[in-house]
């Protein structure tokens, strides 16, 4: 069996050995035969390609020889209808820039007129303003001083504006504040005061607020304490020349003693004819002493009334004034303050 596998086997490789030269000897003949055939072919080739050349060679020559030709020949007939194109766009660009230039020159025209009316404003302000400083300074350098009046007791500097209500608890109760809003206004009445009570004390009552109006009410306490009538009137000229002089600058008034409700408790022992009788002499001296003398007694009296009497609605106890004849008595008050 072993003698049998050896011969297998060199068989075989006596087979293999036969097939690979025949196998060599077809590549080898085989080989040279196609690298000639590409020798050759390659020849051709070159040769083919270098002749190709050449043609193109004289073909290229000949077709510049022509276009210089017919370029030379044909040079007047060349289009120059882009050359009018362009010198038309460049006339429209031209156009165009010269009508923005314009526009342009326009809104600044109208920008520098309206800031040159800017400045005409504002400078016709200044000078108004300048103008009414002038004014100012002018009328101020032009009005008259103050007097300064040299009293028995101080000297004092005169009030442009300051009304002084000067009496009793009638005065007292009377707000100021209320029916003489915004105006400079002085409460200077004090409750159960007469005459007698004035004279003595008229630097604290009216010379230390200077008044420019004095508005005068007293004499109805006198009357109940049973003063004698000339006694109440004297001391009322009294304390009007004091003030006079004084207060020379300031003006007087002097109102009449309000009437009374004779059958009402707050009358007590007053009487609307004593009452008649003081105002009547009163009112003749403010007469003749350039004062004036505000008529009060008939303006509260009950018209429905025979006979004298204060108007039941004006008062609250047949004395004092109630809130709706204080608005009376405010209504005319202030025909002599504007």
């Amino acid at each position: 069996m072993d003698n049998d596998n050896r011969h297998n086997s060199n068989n075989n490789n006596n087979n293999y050995k036969r097939r690979s030269s025949r196998y060599n000897k077809n590549y080898k003949g085989s080989s040279k035969k196609n690298y000639s055939n590409y020798k050759n072919n390659n020849k051709h080739r070159n040769e083919n390609y270098q002749k190709n050349s050449e043609d193109n060679m004289d073909f290229n020559i000949t077709k510049q020889q022509v276009f210089d030709f017919d370029e030379m020949k044909f040079s007047d007939e060349i289009d120059t209808s882009f050359v009018e194109n362009k010198r038309k766009k460049k006339e429209q660009i031209v156009d165009e820039l010269t009508q923005s230039y314009e526009k342009g020159k326009v809104h600044q025209q109208k920008r520098e007129k309206k800031h040159h009316s800017k400045i005409r404003v504002e400078r016709f302000v200044t000078i108004l303003c300048i103008l009414a400083l002038l004014g100012t300074c002018v009328f101020l350098l032009m009005k008259p001083e103050k007097t300064k009046v040299i009293t028995k007791r101080e000297e004092v500097v005169v009030m442009d504006d300051n009304y002084l209500f000067l009496g009793d608890s009638i005065t007292e109760q009377y707000d100021l504040d209320e029916y003489y809003n915004d105006l400079p206004v002085v409460n200077s009445g004090i409750s159960g005061n007469k005459t007698k009570d004035l004279l003595n004390d008229l630097n604290n009552r009216v010379y230390q607020y200077n008044p420019s109006k004095v508005f005068l009410l007293i004499g109805t306490n006198d009357i109940q304490s049973k003063v004698e009538d000339d006694v109440i009137i004297n001391n009322i000229k009294k304390i009007l020349e004091d003030i006079h002089e004084n207060r020379p600058y300031a003006k007087l008034y002097l109102e009449a003693i309000y009437p009374v409700d004779e059958g009402s408790s707050g009358a007590q022992d007053r009487t609307n004819k004593e009452i008649q009788s003081i105002n009547a002499s009163l009112e003749d001296y403010c007469k003749k002493n350039d004062i004036t003398f505000i008529d009060m007694y008939d303006l509260l009296l009950d018209p429905e009334s025979d006979k004298d009497r204060l108007f039941e609605d004006y008062s609250k106890d047949g004395l004092h004034i109630s809130d709706e004849g204080y608005e009376v008595i405010t209504e005319e008050l202030m025909k002599y303050i504007k």
